[in-house]
Order: structure tokens, then C-alpha cells, then sequence
């Protein structure tokens, strides 16, 4: 029996009568006239990135993944709250790498865990130490973090930024959500009966929480975590995750972790191989699927024994995922906790030349400090590393606001876990969105980022464009709110090269496309933009997989900064290109209700095949493959490989 087919949305006026003018100018209408032009044109197809077919049968290595850091965190970097809800919505959103935070569990009466004034105490003297080092670090950093370019500015603006943010933070927990004064609280008759029952728990009974130390997040129990990734890791997408733990717990607290771990994960832990040595190979995706990989810093076991004998919880050990004010306690790594780490072994980074450098399955972390540092060098010993080798970058610590820096120059160096704070749709979580867009979180590196194990390492393709749009019209902009917005589009072309120069800080500080261009503002719910014409000529020697074009519908505000109405982004091999009803989204990466209608045209400007290895000796090759017929009669010449698709067109050539 035939379907029939999905109801037409009702559209805005101004975006029918453009689609009547632009159904006139074709010169093959469809069988069925304006109503099938306007139900393929409405479905969810034509306005998707282009469909792509995830390679599963390379070396975990060979990939990028979507990764977040703190993840348990549902809003700021100080005082938000930990909660398990923003586990279940990252793993949904087919995250693939996340991070736990685990500390030693208390014994402490609820009264006592959730004093106001301590905590009001212990966040005030930690953001004065805070504030002071920001104030003096100012001298040798240029611009602001952000999540976007509004949000770029002088470092002091920043820390004034930082600061109101604060005070409102501890004004807020100085009245409590109760109304209660500040000080502390006289417990009540049932929670004196809780504390003695909580005190003659054995110490077995305790279990780890989940919490980001020294700030005033509140915790949740390690437990729950174990349960929502249970529940949540694979019903999304059956490619593996990384579980990326950040140990600050006792010898015993960490036999309680391997506990709730195996009771919870039992079925999607990784088995212990029967030769595990330190060369044992990296696997591939395929072999992972539906399975969980634990990331753990390494201790190799006679060292653990030792350690178990001398050390305690609290001693002081440096941590590979934090920058911290002052120095974390963290817990040194048992036997039977480090050896869950398989193929996933963290290891303190140092230099590239350390002996861990050449374990296939080890990871370094690395701020992003760190990366412009190892980038101003200029060695390229950081591509060189990604070819083979795992690295995951993280924010730096003074992005207490959750801001991100801009992952796409980081991704360009090869690195495959770029870990990013998923609270609000910035910038950065817009560029995760299109790299990840229908992938299940794992993408493969371009040709040139991957290690060739025979024969001559490839070369990172490079090509040229030039982009017309023209954007005719929005609707259901702001459709909630009482007035109309005065609207406008901007987009920005996410294009830098990263081969011409080293890494600065205006490249990671988020602070907006390289290229931008916006249109005159509209004062309407369903603004007219009249074909306004956007221009991108001459856009140079890019790396199309890992470039990016994103979408912007503002409110224009004079006074303040534009508020956003709508958003899409893609991968700019994977842009729809014609004319497209393009869906927006809100802040939590989902659709919003209002769409913008475009008409595209990209023109690639040969396939540009870089002669260059990173930092490598100059020579020259033959283009390999055949022209694709498809694109040699519209003008363009795309080398293809026999027998594949044209990356272009999609033209399979013989």
C-alpha cells in the first residue's frame, strides 16, 4: 500500500512568494507542478548534510571524536550543579568521549554537606587566588576567551567579566535557595538520627562521588553516573565509548569504582586481551562497536605496589586534565584500576621523545595552552605524533564560563579528542555538530592526517573555492516572543590554514569565522531579504573535510550583544548547495521551529594536491584517478579515484 507522503509546512508569505519565482525559472518542473517542488524542498533530505559513510575498519587512532570535558557539569565551571541529566543529553547527542570527575565519598551529615557559609568561604578564597594569578598572567596573553567574536576583548574586560560573575554567584549562595541566612544551619532532630546512622556505616559502604574539586559544584553519586551511561551509551549509536576518568579517590574508594563499574558495565567493558604488552596494536572501530573503553592514567604494576604501600590519597599528584589554582589532590592509580585501561592509557605528557611516545595505546592530554606552545615551536612534531598516535586537548581553566576554544584549528593538527564544554551552543559546539553531524561521533581523519603503513605517506589535499549565496527569507523567528526582532544574517566561513603559519592565541581564543559577511537588518518575525547576495570569492588553499560554513539569524541589539535566533552549521564538503529551506536551531542544538531559505552555488577550483608533507621535503607526483565526467561538463576538474564517488558531485567514476 503506497504512504502518503508528509503534510507541507505552512510557509510565510514572502518565503512562498519566492519559491513561485524560483519554480518558474526551472526549466524541468516536476510531474506534479509547484506542490511536489514544495514537498521535496520541505523534507528533511534536501536541507541535510550531504549523506556520508563512516570507514570503520581503521586503527582508533585514525579518527576524530566528538568528546566533551567535565561533562557532569550543567552549567558554569564554579557553582553550577553536577547532575545526571547532562550525562544522558551528551550521550544521546552521540558524545563519545565523556569525563568523571571521582572523589573519595563523605561521611558527613547532609546539614553539614550543604553548609551555605563554608562553601560561600572556600569559593571566595579560591577565586581570590584565582583573580590574582588572571590579573597577573594579562602581560603575556593577548585577547579573551569566548564563544563567539562579540566575546572577544581586552584581557582585563574579561576579568571584570569573570569577577560580576562571581559576585553573583556568591550572592546566590549566601541567601540559599531556602531564603535561610548565611551561617550555619541548626540541625533538625532527623538529621542528628541520619548522622548516627551514617556513622556507624563501615567504611565498604562509601561510595565515590562525582564533582569538579575545589569549586562549590554540587556532587553527585558515582553510582548514578555508571547507571545513565548504562542506560544511555548506545541507544544513539553502537560506536564505542571512551570514559575518561579523572581519579582522586583512595586505594580503597578505587576498589569501590572497579565494583560499580563492572556491576553496571559488565556487558560493554573491553576483555582483557591474551597478549597485553606495551606494543600491543591500537584496534580498529569495527571491533570496538558497542563496547565501553576505560581512559585511566597508567601505573605500570610493580610501580602501583609500591605506590599502594607508601602513598595515600592525600598526597599530591599531578593531574593530565586540569589546570588548576592550586595543586589537585588526586589519588595515585591502583593495579586493578590502571590495568582497565587497554587501549586507552593515559600518560603525563612531557616531550615527544619520551619512551610512552611510542605506546601505540597511549594518550596524552594536553591543554590548550600547551598546544600553542608545542605550535610556536614550529617543529610540526605535533602532526607528526597525531598520524599514529592519540592526543585529547582540553579548555584552560580560567574559562569558568564554559566557553570553548575554537576546535577546527585543533582538529587541522590532527588531534582526535578535542574536549569541549556541551552547556550552551557556542561557536565551538556549532563546529561539533557539523564534524559529527550522522557520524555516531566518530569521523575519520582526512587522507594526509593518517598514518600510511606501506608505501609513501599521503599528502593533505588542499583546494580552492568561491561562494555566492543569496538569502531570500526567514520565518518563525522568535515566534514566542511579544515583539518582532529587528533580524539579520550573518555567515561565517571556518577556513584557516594552519599550514602557513603556527598557532596564535587569536586561532583557539573561539573568536568567530575567519570570513564573515551579514545582511541588512529586517524588522519581522518572518523577515524578507529580498535575494540579498553574499560574496566568498577567491577562498584559498582549504581543507574541505575540516573546514566549516555556519549560519547565524540575529537579533540586532545596539547596546548590547546580538541576540541569537537561529543557527545551522555543515562541513563544507558536506554543504547542500542550491536552493535549500534550511531548519534553525536553538541553544541545545535542537530545531527551533523557524527556517531560512538560501540559494547556494560552491565552485571548487581543482582538486590543488599539496606536493608538501608537514615540514616534509618538496617533490612531485602524478594526480592519481580520472576526471569525473559530471563535474568536467559543468566546468570544474575533480580527480577521482576508480570506482569511487566524486567528493564533489557524488558521480560514482568507472
Amino acid at each position: 500500500m503506497a504512504t502518503n507522503p508528509p503534510p507541507i509546512p505552512q510557509l510565510s508569505d514572502a518565503i512562498l512568494q519566492h519559491l513561485k519565482r524560483e519554480f518558474s525559472k526551472q526549466d524541468s518542473p516536476p510531474a506534479n507542478g509547484f506542490n511536489d517542488f514544495l514537498a521535496h524542498l520541505t523534507s528533511a533530505e534536501s536541507s541535510s548534510a550531504s549523506p556520508i559513510e563512516v570507514d570503520t575498519s581503521l586503527p582508533l587512532s585514525q579518527y576524530f571524536i566528538s568528546t566533551s570535558h567535565n561533562s557532569y557539569l550543567s552549567g558554569n565551571q564554579l557553582w553550577s550543579r553536577a547532575s545526571t541529566d547532562a550525562y544522558r543529553e551528551i550521550l544521546l547527542r552521540r558524545c563519545r568521549c565523556i569525563e568523571i570527575d571521582v572523589w573519595d565519598g563523605e561521611e558527613s551529615s547532609p546539614a553539614q554537606s550543604e553548609d551555605e557559609g563554608s562553601e560561600v568561604g572556600k569559593l571566595e578564597r579560591a577565586m581570590k587566588k584565582g583573580l590574582g594569578r588572571f590579573r597577573s598572567s594579562s602581560s603575556g596573553t593577548k585577547g579573551a576567551e569566548g564563544a563567539d567574536d562579540r566575546e572577544s576583548g581586552a584581557h582585563g574586560d574579561e576579568v571584570d567579566k569573570i569577577k560580576g560573575f562571581v559576585r553573583k554567584g556568591l550572592t546566590h549562595f549566601r541567601s540559599g535557595s531556602s531564603g535561610q541566612p548565611e551561617g550555619k544551619k541548626k540541625p533538625t532532630e532527623d538529621a542528628r538520627v541520619q548522622d548516627e546512622d551514617r556513622r556507624t556505616q563501615s567504611a565498604e559502604q562509601i561510595e565515590p562521588r562525582v564533582l569538579h574539586g575545589h569549586t562549590a559544584t554540587r556532587e553527585i553519586p558515582f553510582r548514578s553516573v555508571c547507571e545513565v551511561i548504562r542506560d544511555c551509551a548506545f541507544r544513539t549509536t553502537n560506536l564505542p565509548l571512551i570514559v575518561s576518568l579523572e581519579v582522586h579517590c583512595s586505594s580503597a574508594q578505587q576498589e569501590v569504582m572497579i565494583e560499580l563499574m563492572t556491576e553496571y558495565w559488565k556487558q560493554y567493558l573491553v576483555p582483557l586481551p591474551d597478549d597485553v604488552s606495551d606494543q600491543i596494536p591500537l584496534p580498529s572501530l569495527e571491533s570496538l562497536k558497542n563496547r565501553i573503553l576505560i581512559k585511566v592514567k597508567y601505573t605500570p604494576p610493580e610501580k602501583a605496589k609500591h605506590k599502594a604501600r607508601e602513598t595515600s590519597a592525600s598526597e599530591v599528584d599531578s593531574s593530565d586534565d586540569e589546570e588548576q589554582q592550586e595543586p589537585v589532590k588526586k589519588g595515585k592509580i591502583i593495579e586493578a584500576l590502571s590495568a582497565m585501561g587497554i587501549y586507552t592509557r593515559s600518560y603525563h605528557f612531557s616531550k615527544f621523545t619520551q619512551p610512552e611516545a611510542r605506546i601505540p595505546t597511549h594518550i596524552f592530554s594536553m591543554s590548550e595552552r600547551k598546544l600553542l606552545a608545542l605550535q610556536q615551536e614550529g617543529s610540526g612534531d605535533l602532526f607528526k605524533h597525531n598520524l599514529e598516535y592519540m592526543v585529547r586537548a582540553y579548555p584552560k581553566g580560567l574559562r569558568v564560563l564554559s566557553s570553548n576554544l575554537d576546535p577546527a584549528p585543533v582538529w587541522r593538527q590532527g588531534v582526535q579528542m578535542v574536549a569541549l564544554n556541551w552547556q550552551r551552543a557556542n561557536a565551538a559546539m556549532m563546529l561539533n555538530e557539523a564534524l559529527f553531524e550522522g557520524t555516531g561521533g566518530w569521523v575519520a581523519k582526512p587522507e594526509g592526517y593518517r598514518k600510511v603503513l606501506t608505501g609513501q605517506q599521503l599528502e593533505v589535499r588542499r583546494r580552492s573555492f568561491d561562494l555566492h549565496m543569496r538569502i531570500l527569507a526567514a520565518q518563525d523567528l522568535d515566534k514566542e516572543a511579544g515583539d518582532a526582532p529587528r533580524a539579520f544574517v550573518k555567515v561565517e566561513l571556518h577556513v584557516g590554514n594552519e599550514r602557513a603559519e603556527p598557532l596564535s592565541h587569536d586561532d583557539v581564543k573561539n573568536k568567530g569565522g575567519d570570513v564573515k559577511r551579514s545582511t541588512a537588518v529586517h524588522h519581522s518575525k518572518h523577515p524578507d531579504f529580498e535575494s540579498e547576495v553574499l560574496q566568498f570569492p577567491g577562498i584559498k588553499d582549504v581543507v574541505e573535510q575540516l573546514s566549516f560554513i555556519r549560519i547565524k539569524v540575529c537579533d540586532d541589539d545596539r547596546f548590547s550583544k546580538d541576540r541569537l535566533l537561529g543557527w545551522t552549521c555543515f562541513r563544507l564538503d558536506r554543504f547542500p548547495t542550491g536552493l535549500k529551506l534550511l531548519p534553525l536551531r536553538d541553544q541545545d542544538a535542537r530545531p527551533n521551529g523557524a527556517v531560512l531559505l538560501v540559494d547556494s552555488q560552491l565552485r571548487w577550483t581543482g582538486p590543488a594536491l599539496d606536493p608538501r608533507i608537514w615540514n616534509g621535503p618538496i617533490r612531485s607526483r602524478p594526480v592519481p584517478g580520472r576526471r569525473c565526467p559530471t563535474c568536467l561538463n559543468n566546468g570544474n576538474t575533480v580527480w577521482v579515484i576508480p570506482k569511487k564517488k566524486c567528493p564533489v558531485c557524488g558521480t560514482v567514476v568507472n
